[in-house]
């Protein structure tokens, strides 16, 4: 069976069983051949386990991770992959059916690193102002991998001896690991393909509270990634720069006037947030929010 898998496709879970059951189910509808794939689950609450009408497929592993934080799960899952080639999505993601087929095919390429397409969905209940925020500003895949060079681990693909040789994700982060991993590899001299064909489905915050909460968390991940270590004139100058207001919206094609305005109040409201809680973070020496 070892010799057989080609990819091990890693999930984290955070009491999110119930969304794991629609990814699973996603993933069993792949074009790619699932004998050669295995799935690697990690619970990330050991006081959440899994429901016992939640079938696993043969091909479906559940590991639990009692370390905080999904990098820690990610890591173990690295840890226990068997396949030559690892694609990560996150239990609330539904990948498209060719996901996989056209993720490795960039792998089988010249491409180390994929960073796949995020397209997002309103979820049963959801209101219009948060799908409308996070469909124009949440996981901006094409920028990140074309111009950054980073990605999220919603929609990775990479080649296992990458990491053999960059090494795990940052464990000590809540939020931010993704990115601070694949700009190591990519700084390391490895290449990163854009699939845009490759894509994966997430659904968007229901309401706003849930945008603040990401914006906190996401902060958080910003902050000891990067922002801690800024000089004063340094953190200053950044600070800012994210507080400018975002006129450009502005200048957004189909959007009607209101939509134009709804997003210019949320999007300088959540910067805000998230400058607060790098500053709470600075002066309270307080952790990295979770949730």
């Amino acid at each position: 069976m070892i010799n057989k898998i080609l990819v091990s496709i890693i999930i984290p879970t955070f009491r999110e069983w119930d969304l794991l059951r629609s990814c699973l189910e996603a993933l069993a509808k792949q074009s790619f051949p699932m004998e050669k794939v295995e799935i690697i689950v990690v619970n990330n609450d050991p006081n959440n386990p899994k429901p016992e009408d939640l079938i696993l497929e043969p091909n479906v592993t559940l590991l639990t991770q009692p370390r905080p934080g999904s990098y820690a799960a990610r890591n173990m899952g690295l840890d226990h992959s068997q396949g030559q080639y690892l694609a990560f999505t996150d239990s609330d993601c539904i990948p498209n059916t060719d996901w996989l087929s056209q993720g490795i095919r960039l792998l089988e390429g010249r491409f180390d690193l994929v960073g796949g397409k995020m397209e997002f969905f309103k979820p049963e209940g959801g209101d219009h102002q948060a799908f409308l925020f996070e469909s124009r500003f949440s996981f901006r895949q094409d920028r990140n991998v074309l111009q950054n060079k980073q990605s999220i681990t919603a929609n990775l693909f990479v080649k296992k001896t990458v990491f053999q040789d960059v090494g795990p994700f940052d464990e000590s982060l809540m939020s931010g690991g993704d990115y601070e991993w694949t700009r190591r590899a990519t700084d390391a001299g490895y290449t990163i393909a854009y699939g845009d064909k490759a894509i994966v489905r997430h659904p968007s915050r229901k309401n706003f509270q849930a945008l603040i909460n990401k914006k906190k968390r996401t902060s958080g991940g910003m902050y000891f990634s990067f922002f801690r270590s800024y000089s004063p004139i340094r953190k200053l100058s950044f600070t800012l720069w994210i507080l400018r207001p975002p006129i450009t919206i502005f200048g957004f094609n189909n959007l009607s006037l209101k939509e134009k305005i709804i997003l210019f109040q949320a999007r300088w409201y959540l910067e805000w947030v998230g400058v607060k809680e790098m500053a709470d973070l600075h002066f309270s020496k307080k952790s990295a929010r979770r949730e």
